[in-house]
């Protein structure tokens, strides 16, 4: 008889603990590639930058103040990424965001002067989720 209310004990117990599940909730990034022409740069003499203002529809005041954002660069037209903040060939690489624009800048790395790139940039933008 002790064996029956052992046995039934130990099956009791296991199926309270078998029913416990963690589960992860999976919130997943979002990748935006933008092509940034010569064009497009501006000077910002207050910063002694040139810099390119990105529209970001995804950037909402949520997505600005909740989750992060991560920038890499291209050069050879996404054969491989600089991650920003970078210097690269004796310019510095910068980016900033808040709702709706992400912000470019390039100047010297001894930030003397501005410098205007001649070539197109392939600029890879994760918005990296988190739960808030």
């Amino acid at each position: 008889m002790k064996i029956i209310y052992i046995f039934s004990a130990m099956l009791s117990f296991g199926m309270l603990f078998s029913s416990c599940k963690k589960e992860e909730v999976v919130i997943p990034n979002r990748t935006i590639f933008v092509d940034v022409t010569p064009d497009m740069w501006e000077l910002v003499p207050a910063s002694n930058t040139y810099q390119v203002a990105i529209d970001m529809p995804e950037l909402d005041n949520y997505t600005s103040d909740a989750n992060s954002v991560q920038v890499d660069l291209s050069f050879n037209d996404g054969a491989s990424y600089e991650a920003l903040p970078q210097v690269y060939g004796g310019v510095t690489y910068l980016y900033s965001y808040g709702p709706g624009t992400l912000y470019l800048d390039v100047q010297t790395a001894d930030g003397v002067e501005p410098v205007r790139l001649n070539s197109t940039i392939l600029v890879k933008i994760v918005l990296i989720a988190s739960q808030y």
